[in-house]
């Protein structure tokens, strides 16, 4: 009797399972387009660019379509600097560099609409050096070595920090958003691995001998941090809400999108 119940049972819930299953179509709505600002302005040359584009539906193809036609200044004290049109919703200053202790004011005027962010520019914090390091966690998809780059900088006590890290491999942008800050580390010697994850596997993106490697430091204001932090919480969830949700933007006016007012030192290694 036991041996008969035994093997009865799962097939019972294999068939309740079975019989519970229902195709199920979602029916997603078309949303309203919303601008998207993305505006930089750093202490080099040709570091003023803003780009103005518009979000789509989630069906829609992930080709970004640039804005063009917007009238975009950025203001210091009482000097108004206007960016030229590129193309593809791309807007430049050639001339004007980020100076620390000022406050900038980014303006975009599009279709009757009106966005405005202010930053002010943090002091620069230098980037000592890189190095790199093997990972702990296996190796590449093809057997190689995984490497990371760690940096190494002196965090200042007097002044809360935030940094945020580009990384290119032979001139490619990685993906991934790489942050910092001094919460557990003001005034200290700090020397941060920066990890990304290669989820496609993509061998342009790993770190091989002969590969250049160069990473950009960035001194940044609290609320650019605060953006990118949601960035990549709010793409999966934020652990208490799992929907994905929009990064918390310091643009005003209903776009989405970041104004970031900040310094760069940069270093160079030949990944051996």
């Amino acid at each position: 009797m036991h041996t008969t119940i035994k093997y009865i049972i799962p097939a019972l819930f294999a068939i309740a399972l079975c019989s519970c299953e229902k195709a199920i179509n979602l029916t997603l709505k078309d949303t309203t387009p919303q601008y998207v600002v993305e505006g930089v302005l750093t202490n080099e040359t040709g570091g003023c660019k803003v780009t103005l584009s518009q979000t789509k539906n989630f069906t829609d193809n992930n080709d970004i379509v640039g804005i063009d036609g917007a009238q975009v200044t950025i203001t210091d004290d009482n000097t108004v600097y206007p960016l030229t049109a590129s193309g593809g919703g791309i807007y430049k200053n050639s001339t004007l560099t980020g100076a620390y202790g000022h406050i900038y004011k980014l303006n975009v005027l599009v279709a009757g609409k009106t966005f405005t962010s202010t930053c002010a520019m943090p002091a620069q914090v230098p980037l000592d050096s890189i190095y790199l390091v093997k990972s702990d966690f296996g190796n590449n998809k093809d057997g190689s070595i995984r490497k990371y780059v760690t940096v190494k900088y002196h965090d200042p006590v007097a002044t809360k920090n935030y940094y945020r890290f580009v990384q290119y491999v032979n001139n490619r942008k990685e993906e991934s958003v790489l942050l910092d800050n001094d919460e557990f580390t003001n005034g200290q010697e700090v020397n941060t691995r920066l990890n990304f994850n290669n989820d496609n596997d993509d061998p342009a993106r790993d770190i091989r001998p002969g590969n250049q490697v160069t990473i950009e430091m960035q001194s940044i204001d609290p609320a650019v941090y605060k953006y990118f932090f949601s960035l990549t919480t709010g793409a999966t969830g934020d652990g208490n809400n799992a929907a994905p949700a929009n990064p918390l933007s310091n643009v005003t006016g209903g776009a989405l999108g970041y104004f970031s007012v900040h310094p760069i030192s940069r270093k160079t290694l030949t990944a051996p």
